[in-house]
């Protein structure tokens, strides 16, 4: 069994594979998340299908049944899974694309756009409808039901995240210099700088210490 809690320090290699850290505050921050160290260069945790699976059942929107049924799938057929990866990656960047330029109040290229588009068209031709108790009711989809169920599922929390009001101004960055983790600023003041005060927030302060200590101006 798989321990789905949410851990600290940017994740960790356990002998189930990789411990995911999820402090973004929403399914699609945390997807951005999952190429550590932007700044850098980049430091991979989603390096194939199972990957991303994995990751699924972490963030709590796929079971782990049905992750062996994707893992099955991708089995029979790898180049469809491996295909479905590339296409993860791709919507990784055009999510930390949006991201920066809704912080920047920049605008995204008619190219990024037109993804975000397709990625809609995708979304919604998944989308079914059942009769409930009271009536009409959205079916939940099968995120098992094909390989690109993921991806379906974060492209949709994405583009409900990017058109609210309210998560759109909470829409942060941290500040630490070589990190560039996304969250969702939840504080009462709005004013949280750092994705993890454990990781990134302790290393400014003790970098900080560290010049005070040897006389380097901050400035």
């Amino acid at each position: 069994m798989i321990d789905t809690r949410a851990i600290r320090f940017g994740g960790q290699d356990t002998p189930q594979g990789f411990q995911f850290e999820l402090s973004g505050g929403a399914v699609a921050l945390d997807f951005a998340n999952t190429l550590d160290e932007r700044p850098r260069g980049g430091l991979e945790r989603i390096a194939d299908y199972p990957a991303l699976a994995l990751w699924s059942v972490q963030s709590g929107f796929l079971t782990e049944g049905k992750r062996a049924t994707l893992l099955a799938a991708a089995q029979q057929e790898p180049a469809a899974a491996a295909a479905v990866h590339a296409q993860a990656l791709a919507l990784r960047e055009l999510i930390f694309a949006t991201i920066k330029a809704t912080i920047a109040s920049e605008v995204l290229s008619d190219e990024q756009v037109h993804c975000w588009n397709d990625w809609l068209k995708r979304t919604q031709a998944s989308r079914r409808l059942s009769w409930g108790g009271s009536g009409l009711a959205w079916k939940q989809p099968d995120i098992a039901a094909a390989l690109d169920g993921i991806l379906l599922h974060v492209a949709d929390a994405a583009i409900q995240l990017f058109l609210d009001t309210d998560a759109r101004s909470r829409l942060r960055l941290c500040a630490s210099d070589d990190c560039d983790w996304a969250f969702l600023d939840r504080s009462r003041r709005q004013n949280r700088v750092w994705c993890d005060m454990t990781v990134c927030g302790n290393r400014a302060k003790a970098a900080r210490h560290y010049r005070r200590k040897v006389g380097i101006s901050e400035s």
